[in-house]
């Protein structure tokens, strides 16, 4: 897949995290495919959590750094990886029906386990969700899941 250049990429060292209006731009272009060649596909979102009681001041960018090369390392490259938040992350997985998108959500938290991201003040929560069975359209998905419509925030 080839991914856009210049100021469409999040991380300078990590060239896979896209920018949110470009991330979102990919996942309208995958469900206007997946509706028209009936295929599904899912998309996990990784929310950095704060832990109660601990100095976190400079633990985020520490902890969205470590999970940002986390995803690049172990997504497939035909995987679309986006920073929709601060502290949340999404991976588009093309044709990942709800068992595909699974078994790669239980691959990435067997990851997370040699990583200790609670030293930094977060931890690491992953949702899934998939085409169509968790929305028909794009806002319907993000917005369950983020729980605000992140199209109307362009």
């Amino acid at each position: 897949m080839a991914y856009p250049a210049g100021g469409s990429i999040v991380e300078s060292g990590v060239d896979r995290i896209l920018t949110r209006e470009v991330f979102l731009h990919f996942l309208d272009l995958e469900v206007k495919r997946s509706r028209r060649y009936q295929n599904f596909f899912s998309v996990l979102v990784l929310k950095l959590d704060e832990l109660p009681n601990q100095d976190n001041g400079v633990g985020l960018q520490a902890c969205r750094g470590r999970l940002t090369r986390l995803l690049a390392e172990e997504m497939r490259d035909s995987d679309i990886l986006g920073a929709v938040g601060e502290k949340t992350l999404a991976v588009i997985l093309p044709y990942a029906d709800l068992m595909a998108g699974g078994n790669t959500r239980s691959r990435f938290e067997s990851s997370l386990h040699f990583y200790d991201f609670s030293r930094d003040g977060f931890r690491v929560v992953i949702e899934q969700f998939c085409f169509p069975k968790d929305g028909t359209d794009t806002s319907d998905l993000f917005r369950k899941v983020v729980g605000i419509d992140i199209l109307s925030q362009r």
